[in-house]
């Protein structure tokens, strides 16, 4: 079902109201609409058997343009995923579940017949980042224009409430069936209940935590009234991880990974996974492997720095003042990244890779191009460097506002 990707872009179902009063009557007759749509006809529709032959057509619509363009499905796949934006070979081999050596030789095929380059990651060249060539992709629009044409055609059937419904369910029933090929490939790794994980404080006043693996949903926070003050850190998860503190006599290490089979969980079956982190030590976070939703909700801890290796589909940041400049680093691309920090803390973006669009305490800046220097409020040395490479779709920097938890209590 990769084709999708490279269809035409998809109308805006939204609608700005042409009444006077804000498009308000508009939206209200929409949301009357909607909830009129996910009620009616809602008995005696085989939903799942529908699905199944959506997925069915979908398979051998891929097949025949996979033979079409001599292009295997993991192949097609590959280049649904970098259409977006350029991404690590390491990253690739995460979306796509296979090996080192299977991702090497899908790419190894693609670059021979001129669909990707490989270059060395500027920042660390022991890395590849892997991008695909814009004048291959277009033929690949020209083979599936026709069936993009068709599905905006049915799409211009619905109404835009309809649609919103259609987009829910789609978007759930996606999720779904990467959880399913998850445990599919994983075998049965999730427990029951979740696993509460915990290390003691010890002595020392600076700690480094290292994730491993590739991360779905997770929450990181800082320790509240629930984190004893004799704890370094609590973790809630579905899967118990490979976990390693080391304690020395400068710092402690604390090291989580996930292996291959243990992935799924991180997508959180019966709730997100959360680690919570003793503000007590100042901390230093390193995640490896790429990550699909990831909230840092840590205004209260002394951080170092932050860096993330292999892309991300959407990370927010919320951190408080840093007792001295502190680094956060992306590398990989994301598609959205929302920084949220005290009122006159300034942040001082670094872009490798560009931005589709930026938008800086509520003031739209528009694309920014690969190179961009620019600083968000604030004066002085301090606050935050904020380094992106591979691009970002969405950069959003604000002041810091109410935290998610107490919004969710």
């Amino acid at each position: 079902m990769c084709q999708g990707v490279f269809t035409a872009s998809v109308p805006d179902v939204r609608r700005e109201g042409a009444t006077g009063d804000g498009g308000q009557s508009v939206r209200r007759s929409e949301e009357a609409e909607e909830v009129e749509v996910t009620e009616k006809d809602s008995e005696g529709v085989n939903l799942e058997g529908l699905l199944r032959e959506l997925v069915s057509a979908a398979q051998l619509y891929q097949s025949a343009a996979g033979v079409r363009a001599r292009l295997t499905p993991t192949e097609l796949a590959v280049l649904v995923i970098l259409r977006a934006r350029p991404r690590l070979a390491g990253q690739l081999a995460v979306a796509t579940q296979l090996t080192t050596g299977a991702i090497t030789r899908v790419l190894d095929g693609l670059e021979r017949r001129g669909y990707v380059v490989r270059v060395p990651d500027p920042d660390d060249r022991r890395r590849v980042v892997v991008t695909a060539v814009v004048e291959r992709l277009t033929a690949l629009d020209t083979l599936f224009g026709p069936m993009s044409a068709a599905a905006a055609g049915i799409q211009a059937t619905f109404t835009p409430a309809e649609q919103r419904v259609i987009a829910r369910f789609l978007t759930a029933t996606g999720q779904m069936l990467r959880d399913q090929t998850d445990l599919l490939r994983g075998g049965a790794g999730a427990t029951a209940a979740p696993v509460t994980l915990e290390a003691p404080l010890g002595v020392t006043r600076h700690a480094r935590l290292h994730l491993a693996g590739g991360l779905r949903r997770l929450t990181i926070l800082d320790g509240g009234p629930d984190l004893p003050t004799d704890r370094l850190y609590r973790a809630s998860f579905s899967t118990v991880p490979t976990i390693e503190v080391v304690t020395q006599a400068d710092e402690t290490d604390v090291r989580i990974r996930f292996g291959r089979r243990q992935r799924a969980p991180w997508r959180g079956h019966g709730g997100d996974s959360t680690l919570t982190l003793s503000p007590r030590v100042d901390w230093t976070v390193d995640v490896r492997g790429g990550a699909d939703q990831l909230l840092v909700d840590v205004p209260g801890l002394p951080l170092r720095s932050f860096s993330l290796t292999g892309g991300v589909q959407d990370l927010r940041l919320r951190l408080g003042t840093p007792r001295e400049p502190a680094r956060i680093a992306l590398t990989g691309g994301a598609e959205r990244l929302r920084l949220e920090r005290p009122a006159g803390v300034p942040v001082r973006p670094r872009l490798r890779g560009g931005a589709s669009r930026v938008v800086i305490d509520g003031e739209d800046l528009g694309s920014q191009g690969s190179g961009g220097r620019f600083q968000a409020s604030g004066r002085g040395r301090g606050g935050y460097e904020l380094a992106l490479t591979g691009g970002v779709t969405n950069l959003e920097i604000a002041t810091l506002g109410p935290s998610p938890r107490a919004r969710a209590g």
